[in-house]
């Protein structure tokens, strides 16, 4: 099909409102202003499992970037493309110093907090809503995770909750990179100078998943991360990555299941 001289093709974003990795991607569009067609993926009734979407990112996991009929996939690489092909307004430092900076953060983000915000999210926010269906549906959304470790994860936090063996070292994990962020913000607002970064934008919903879960302590009980919290949020970007995005059903349900198990947690 020749489509008519002028037409512009949107990126498609894959992905799923509530998604840390998701609105990590989101945040990064919304800065630079670039729209795109929204395909939201079900997560919970297994739709990343599909295979027309497997084809796409055979991880089974949100958000997939198509740009030029080329499928980008995993949230820090998707951002960084987006920075290449997209430049304005920057969102990484001048000097090779702070550029390494923002990827040695970025990665912290991704090998540490994003496996122990998975198992978080799963036992506190997620399990509820699994418990009421059928042992069947549960069992095959669990075998469907392509990747062994995450499948493990999974199982356990579903069947025990905050009880589960993996939880507390989890959580531990999740604070400890908090803090490495608390000490990043003695003496400059963002997470890697003076200018907001990636690391930023790569954080920030980290923090939108302790909201959300009613555990706000693990914020307000580090003051310089609890006013980047809130300098981040006043962002437009935020508007339209996040609150234009995720239901108040979602974030009630979310926080009624952390309100139950939040005073049995160490958040400080």
């Amino acid at each position: 099909m020749t489509l008519p001289l002028g037409t512009v093709i949107l990126m498609q974003l894959y992905h799923n409102p509530m998604s840390t990795c998701s609105q990590k991607v989101r945040l990064v569009l919304a800065e630079k202003s670039l729209d795109f067609d929204s395909i939201i993926l079900d997560l919970q009734q297994g739709e990343q499992f599909k295979p027309d979407y497997l084809a796409l990112n055979p991880l089974a996991v949100v958000p997939t970037l198509v740009d030029d009929h080329q499928a980008m996939i995993e949230s820090t690489l998707i951002n960084e493309y987006l920075e290449e092909r997209y430049p304005g307004p920057a969102l990484t430092p001048s000097t090779a110093v702070e550029r390494h900076q923002v990827r040695l953060f970025t990665k912290v983000i991704d090998d540490v907090l994003h496996p122990a915000c998975g198992i978080i999210t799963y036992a506190i926010g997620i399990r509820p809503g699994l418990l009421r269906r059928s042992k069947a549906d549960i069992t095959a959304l669990i075998n469907a995770i392509p990747d062994p470790l995450r499948r493990r994860d999974r199982a356990q936090v579903i069947a025990k909750g905050v009880e589960a063996e993996n939880f507390d070292a989890a959580l531990t994990a999740y604070l400890t990179v908090l803090d490495q962020a608390e000490a990043r913000l003695n003496g400059q607002p963002y997470l890697t100078g003076s200018s907001v970064s990636l690391a930023d934008f790569a954080l920030l919903p980290y923090l939108i998943r302790l909201d959300h879960l009613a555990l706000y302590d693990g914020i307000e009980a580090r003051p310089l991360l609890s006013v980047w919290y809130n300098r981040m949020r006043d962002r437009p970007s935020y508007h339209d990555a996040v609150t234009a995005w995720v239901s108040t059903a979602a974030i009630g349900a979310f926080r009624a299941a952390g309100e139950q198990v939040r005073d049995q947690l160490k958040l400080g």
